[in-house]
């Protein structure tokens, strides 16, 4: 909101009519900040509001009366003294002497991280009795890594420049960096072990919380840590944002705030309760989206049933948001992938639709068959020979389970989601109300027949 206040600063100035001859400018750029108060005229505040004032008059001839502030530049000397307390490493090295774990929880997986130590990756799957336990050790720490770290802070730290800044919450925050290497070794990047960039930093309400952990490239991490110990740092403490506040009161009968203002905000309010449902608006075969996230698909072509092109396979979904993303095409393939920067896809097939496979596994799994109509609610289907996997020797595998997603308003939306239950063999679920539309039309093997538009193929037979 704050670059559409300072865009409305502007629009006093220049579609206003107020007298730039007489009110500079030069204050109005993107290194320095305004917010914009609406006050009542009734308001207390009022008599706080000294200094040089304006008097701006919006499309729909409100007028207001705005209160300037008056910027004084800070003292370019100011904190430069140097710090002569605990170095950064030393402030969060409680963290690693008492032991402490911080978790997150996620759809599948659980993240363990014990400060100083290592970083694990684990899922746990109870089948009766029993319990087997699926884990990665994403990095390893110890006592030797952080001596000799802490001779290099005691040693610079005070020489210094810049500290590096990690964005949070559109606020660039210091932070202080342990890298933990030594991790499970990783068959998706030539037996190489799994490292994790530790990143801490200052929030005085934290508590050592993970606030997130990405993938950042192929068994690489990125790992930030929420904690107050580096808030007592001069250098590791956010830096105020400087906003100067501008105080606007309506004059006139004018309402508090300008009608366009508020219609825009609502406007807003509304876009934003309906993306978190609806996501993103595209046109079939180019599709992306947010992992766990829902996707409408527009159509491009307005006599073309977006049902029959989802099960032609011509609307191929795109889903996750890490390092490694996934396609799934409707009776052709899943996939996972990754761009790198120089535009090439590395891609690794997790299963390719072949019937007789499919007829044979639900055999094995005869709980996977559609129920009757009046129960059914998803469908399952198995995609097998994908590349085979270094760990277990055996191509990789993925069920599909199709759900119909219902009571929503949207009919074409679409969510994805991707796990990894067992080593290489994986579950993608689709759920969308496209889904409820097919549910009747499928066999007894859950396939559903349907004539292409040139009349020569069938899905399913």
């Amino acid at each position: 909101m704050k670059y559409l206040d300072l865009l409305f600063i502007h629009c006093f100035y220049l579609q206003f009519g107020v007298n730039t001859a007489e009110h500079s400018l030069r204050g109005f750029d993107d290194t320095v900040l305004f917010d914009i108060n609406w006050v009542d005229s009734n308001s207390k505040d009022l008599e706080l509001m000294n200094g040089e004032s304006i008097i701006v008059t919006s499309s729909h001839q409100e007028k207001y009366k705005c209160h300037l502030p008056k910027i004084q530049e800070k003292d370019s000397k100011e904190n430069q003294d140097k710090y002569e307390g605990p170095t950064a490493l030393e402030l969060i090295a409680p963290l690693f002497s008492q032991s402490l774990c911080s978790y997150r929880l996620e759809s599948y997986w659980t993240y363990e991280v014990c400060h100083g130590k290592f970083v694990r990756q684990y899922h746990e799957d109870r089948e009766g009795k029993k319990t087997k336990l699926q884990e990665y050790i994403l990095g390893k720490w110890n006592d030797e890594e952080y001596n000799k770290l802490l001779k290099e802070f005691q040693q610079t730290e005070n020489e210094m420049g810049q500290i590096p800044v990690k964005k949070i919450e559109n606020v660039n925050l210091p932070y202080l960096e342990i890298h933990m290497g030594n991790g499970t070794t990783c068959d998706l990047n030539n037996n190489k072990p799994r490292e994790t960039r530790a990143l801490y930093v200052c929030y005085a309400h934290g508590k050592h919380d993970v606030y997130s952990l990405k993938e950042t490239s192929t068994c690489q991490y990125e790992l930030v840590i929420l904690s107050p110990l580096l808030c007592s740092h001069p250098k590791y403490k956010p830096k105020e944002s400087g906003e100067h506040p501008i105080n606007c009161t309506p004059i006139e009968g004018s309402t508090v705030k300008p009608y366009n203002l508020a219609k825009l905000k609502a406007q807003s309010k509304q876009l934003r309760m309906q993306s978190e449902f609806e996501g993103i608006r595209i046109t079939p075969i180019d599709l992306t989206e947010r992992e766990f996230s829902i996707i409408s698909i527009e159509n491009a072509i307005t006599d073309t049933s977006p049902v029959e092109n989802f099960l032609a396979g011509k609307n191929c979904l795109t889903g996750g948001t890490g390092w490694w993303r996934y396609e799934f095409c409707y009776g052709k393939s899943v996939e996972q992938y990754h761009i790198e920067k120089d535009g090439t896809k590395i891609s690794i097939n997790l299963g390719i639709f072949m019937r007789d496979k499919h007829i044979e596994w639900l055999k094995d799994h005869p709980q996977k068959r559609p129920k009757s109509v009046s129960q059914r609610k998803q469908l399952s289907h198995f995609y097998s020979n994908g590349e085979i996997c270094d760990k277990t020797g055996k191509p990789r595998q993925t069920e599909v389970k199709l759900k119909c997603l219902e009571n929503t308003s949207n009919l074409n939306a679409v969510s994805l989601y991707l796990l990894e239950p067992r080593y290489c063999e994986y579950i993608l679920g689709v759920e969308s109300p496209l889904i409820c539309k097919i549910l009747s039309r499928v066999d007894e093997n859950g396939l559903v027949p349907l004539k292409l538009s040139d009349n020569s193929d069938i899905i399913g037979e």
